[in-house]
């Protein structure tokens, strides 16, 4: 039977088999249950140049039954693009797979290089025999034109949901007969496209930096350079289709000098000429040749080739063209760049079979969707802890089928700019944040992207020959001990632990947790935002995961040092590998450090995965030990803790007035009841604001909850303190509730005696509950605290009934305590009047802003909610929001389904009157007055993707260079802050504090 290829980009909102239905609901809900297929347009450059005449390629298909004499041996096998031997006998290796290898001579397949198990990453594997074969093997030979038209032919035939078309050379005679021509565009039919190869003859010079500029022209639907009275039709259908070209050659370029490469406007209004800046150009090639091949293929990546599709600001505000080389019995530094500069990849190929398995791997790579929810990490520098480093990681997810989804984290570089770079200090992102298609990240050994199954920590995790996995099984606090590893072999891991009734079904569970069979083993890195830590003379990164387990990863190889499964989790860790499940969570939470002379104690949460907290002892980060574990009725039975949602942050309080305790600042947690669509008035979980100390894990003595303070009415799942006075204690404390309320707690006197009021809420004007998922930040004024802070419902992201706000709000800390503060206390700065008003309504605005008890900004885009922590720097206020797609996904764009994944937005904000920061729109706005402003309303915030972006962070980098790094999906974008007014700060937000 014919297998036929079937290609197409997914627009996803998570594809899920099984059951529809999600009872719980949470922020990957904004992946829905669509999926949308949209076909890619691939434009075949076939070359036509006299020289594919030649009889020089292998005449026949690989025949694994016979000995081809070359430097390989026979049955030797060998790996990846620099043919690096693997072992010396096929034998050794016992992959599924390996009987396809034998017959077919390559394959790709999972396999671990060192130990040959079949837990490792996908490898291209070569029969020695095969590859005597490729180089010059066979009986008889075929002319290259022959070889190359038999080869597409099937390749059309055998692929489906893909828009092909073909395009050759031109004669080259005259300047108007220079480049190259479309012989059938894209979209034809098979039938058409086959007659096209069929008709092929082989005549002519090997033009190609013309015939590829050519082709941009016709993507970009502009006039011919090289065929007179030709203007294209872009074939581009959609602002979310994909475009590539596959080019393929047997030669260095020739006759490809057109004086319009260096001289002629091209797609955008500028010019080609050197655009890579190698200084290469024009290169000293035979017979008129040039370099400029691969400076085009730049010019087409990096570039919007149809500017007219997908406005500013919209999901897909840019269309470019991914560039494939294939040296068809030709090895040519200049393919190898033009693949770097275009995005793609580049192949050489020596036969029939060589070809065929090029022009395969290239269709198999067509498609992927990334994305990333948790604030990059940039650590704090060795040398000087003022200063962040020059490293950046990223956490990264993809949704996957059958619920089980997979992760990584990747390492990349920061010049001395504050530009992201790959491990070859190349710029790594693309204007819009996203991640190159041939950046390379650090520890990786090839180009990886933003392919989350490419590069990173999980590759190298792939390639280990074994793991060190532990739980805790209550009697040696060493988790290295054999009583907590997590393996067939330890008897003290019993069925009942892991909720199955047979010893098959133990082993089954464990041999899936460590990944033996699994094409890829690392879990999805959703909300846990990793933390680098630095020992003497190695850096370690801690994530966890929804794979069961907290990781930590030695930051100079990549390598798992160890994974840690806790002790409630192991009885669920059986509904990975059901398939009819939707996604599941486990170590959701992000970990933090405690540090200090003689000790290191790393303390996470679960988040969506459970309601414990566990500290580990990570001094000797190989030997981590058991420290505490903290349940859910740690405050008693009338103030059960929620899901653990909290980060905490570690701070000093006073016990007395001579007295201090070190402590995690708690909140209480998430409580499931606020996932129905309209939750009860209240909660029964996670109604409180303490601490913990960090030694012990017992309660310290700020502790409001439920049981002791009657406001405590709904869960609190994030808080924040300050040091009001510089003297190394926190003394202020603020926390909202999914109610809206913001709580404010203080120990000004340094007694250790806590204070609570309920400072405001946001709820009581109109009684439409917006909740408080996120802790204020907060600046310091003459008065006493400025705080900042947003609402929406994270937990509901596609739901549009309520209209969230922005909130800055002053805090005088009178004593006695004033009434609650409600909107009916605050300006109302929607409309910017402050900057769009009349001069008296401008007069006004700001008189109200100095007597009133602060502002607020309705978020006016249907839907929009606050999806991050507000981050105050240099007197701005830096946000994120997601606005969900509202309406029927349009029938006649496909893209809207992708669009369904809504939008992000970037704000930057005047923390004392809410206006813009930034000149971010192209609108021209006026005041009422008819003056034209700079910036207005429109100009608080931009679009800066789609689905829900990170928290922004802020670092400062050495040299003094501040950066602010927001995680989108398939990417990071970076912002340069602007000071507006002087503040005082009382910290603001940096790893590893």
């Amino acid at each position: 039977m014919k297998k036929v290829i079937s290609i197409a980009i997914l627009i996803l909102a998570l594809c899920l088999s099984g059951p529809t239905a999600i009872v719980r609901a949470d922020d990957t809900d904004i992946y829905g249950t669509i999926t949308t297929s949209v076909q890619p347009n691939i434009l075949i450059i076939f070359d036509s140049s006299g020289s594919m005449s030649t009889k020089d390629v292998p005449g026949e298909y690989y025949d694994p039954n016979k000995i081809y004499s070359g430097t390989y041996t026979t049955n030797s096998v060998y790996y990846g693009s620099y043919k690096t031997l693997l072992t010396n006998n096929i034998a050794n290796i016992s992959c599924t797979g390996v009987n396809n290898l034998q017959t077919l001579g390559t394959v790709s397949m999972n396999i671990k290089t060192s130990d040959l198990s079949c837990t490792g990453g996908k490898k291209t594997l070569y029969m020695g025999n095969y590859l005597n074969y490729d180089k010059a093997g066979g009986s008889s030979l075929r002319t290259r034109i022959d070889v190359a038209k038999e080869v597409i032919t099937n390749l059309i035939n055998d692929t489906d949901n893909v828009r092909f078309g073909l395009m050759r050379f031109n004669y080259n005679s005259s300047e108007t007969n220079s480049g190259g021509r479309i012989v059938k565009e894209i979209g034809a039919s098979k039938a058409e496209l086959t007659t096209a190869i069929a008709n092929l003859t082989a005549d002519g010079w090997t033009p190609l930096a013309e015939t590829l500029a050519e082709a941009g022209l016709y993507f970009a639907g502009k006039p011919s350079w090289f065929n007179s009275n030709t203007t294209y039709t872009s074939p581009i259908q959609y602002t979310c289709q994909k475009n590539y070209i596959i080019l393929m050659t047997d030669g260095e370029p020739t006759y490809d000098n057109s004086p319009k490469l260096t001289n002629s406007l091209y797609i955008n209004g500028d010019k080609i000429g050197d655009y890579d800046k190698d200084g290469k150009d024009p290169g000293s090639y035979a017979d008129y040749g040039t370099d400029y091949l691969d400076d085009v293929a730049k010019y087409l990546y990096v570039n919007d080739i149809r500017s007219d599709l997908g406005a500013a600001g919209s999901s897909f505000e840019r269309q470019n063209i991914i560039t494939y080389t294939i040296g068809f019995t030709s090895a040519q530094q200049l393919l190898q760049d033009t693949a770097d500069n275009g995005g793609g990849k580049y192949y050489t190929a020596y036969s029939a079979s060589g070809l065929q398995n090029a022009f395969k791997d290239i269709i198999s790579a067509i498609a992927d969707v990334n994305a990333v929810f948790v604030s990059p990490v940039v650590p704090v520098s060795k040398m000087n802890r003022t200063y962040a480093g020059d490293k950046l990681y990223l956490g990264f997810f993809k949704p996957q089928q059958d619920g089980r989804w997979v992760g990584n984290i990747k390492k990349y570089g920061l010049d001395s700019s504050g530009e992201i770079v790959d491990a070859n200090s190349v710029i790594a992102t693309l204007s819009d944040g996203s991640i190159k298609d041939n950046a390379k990240s650090y520890w990786s050994s090839s180009a990886d992207g933003p392919n989350v199954v490419k590069g990173g920590v999980g590759a190298v995790l792939q390639d280990q020959a074994t793991r060190n996995l532990y739980t805790y099984k209550g009697t040696k606090t060493s988790l290295t001990d054999v009583s907590n590893a997590f393996s067939e072999t330890n008897t003290a891991l019993t069925a009942t632990d892991l909720d199955v009734t047979s010893s098959t079904e133990r082993t089954a569970v464990i041999t899936d947790i460590i990944g033996t069979n699994r094409t890829w083993i690392l879990g999805d890195i959703l909300h846990s935002q990793p933390l680098v830590v630095q020992y003497a003379s190695d850096s370690y990164i801690f994530a966890g995961s929804n794979d069961g387990m907290m990781h930590a990863f030695n930051d100079s190889t990549g390598a798992e040092q160890w994974g840690f499964i806790p002790p409630d989790q192991l009885s669920r860790l059986k509904m990975l590998s059901d398939s009819t499940t939707t996604h599941d969570y486990f170590v959701d939470g992000s970990p933090v450090l405690y540090t200090d002379t003689s000790q290191k104690i790393l303390f996470f949460g679960e988040r969506r995965g459970g309601s414990n907290y566990y500290a580990l002892t990570v001094t000797d980060p190989a030997s981590p030990s058991f420290r505490y574990q903290i349940n859910p009725n740690l405050l008693g039975s009338t103030a059960p803790l929620g899901q653990s949602w909290s980060t905490p942050a570690i701070a000093k309080i006073k016990t007395s007035s001579s007295g201090y305790d070190t402590v995690f600042l708690m909140a209480g947690g998430y409580d499931v009841n606020q996932d129905a669509a309209i939750p009860a008035a209240s909660d029964t979980k996670g109604r409180a604001v303490f601490t913990l100390r960090v030694s012990d894990g017992t309660v310290g003595n700020l502790n409001v909850n439920a049981g002791n303070n009657t406001d405590m009415t709904n869960c609190i799942v994030d808080v924040s303190g300050f040091d009001s006075d510089g003297d190394g204690y926190v003394n202020r404390v603020y926390a909202g509730d999914l109610a809206g309320k913001m709580f404010a707690f203080e120990d000004d006197a340094g007694s250790g005696t806590w204070s609570k009021r309920t400072l405001f809420s946001a709820s009581a004007v109109d009684n439409v509950k917006r909740k408080i998922f996120y802790a204020p930040d907060a600046e310091k004024e003459i008065y006493g605290d400025m705080i900042f802070f947003g609402t929406g419902d994270r937990e509901h992201p596609n739901d549009t009934t309520v209209v969230n706000r922005i909130y800055g709000i002053k805090n005088e800390w009178k004593t006695p305590a004033p009434a609650t503060f409600t909107e009916s206390d605050l300006t109302d700065v929607t409309d910017d009047l402050i900057v769009l008003g009349t001069a008296v309504q401008q007069a006004a605005t700001q008189v109200a802003l100095e007597n009133s008890k602060g502002w607020y900004i309705r978020l006016e885009n249907p839907g929009e909610k606050m999806t991050s922590s507000v981050t105050i720097f240099g007197g701005v206020l830096y946000f994120t929001t997601y606005t969900p797609e509202t309406g029927a996904v349009s029938t006649s764009d496909p893209c809207a389904a992708a669009a369904g994944r809504g939008q992000s937005r970037f704000y930057a904000l005047n923390y004392r009157t809410g206006a813009a920061v930034y000149n971010y729109s192209t609108a021209v706005e006026q005041d009422a007055d008819g003056n034209v402003v700079e910036k207005g309303k429109t100009d608080r915030s931009k679009v800066i993707g789609t689905s829900i972006a990170s928290s922004p962070f802020v670092a400062i980098l050495p040299g003094g260079i501040s950066k602010i790094f927001t995680g989108t999906e398939g990417g990071v974008r970076t912002e340069t802050p602007v000071a507006t007014t002087d503040m005082n700060m009382y910290y603001w937000r940096q790893i590893l504090q």
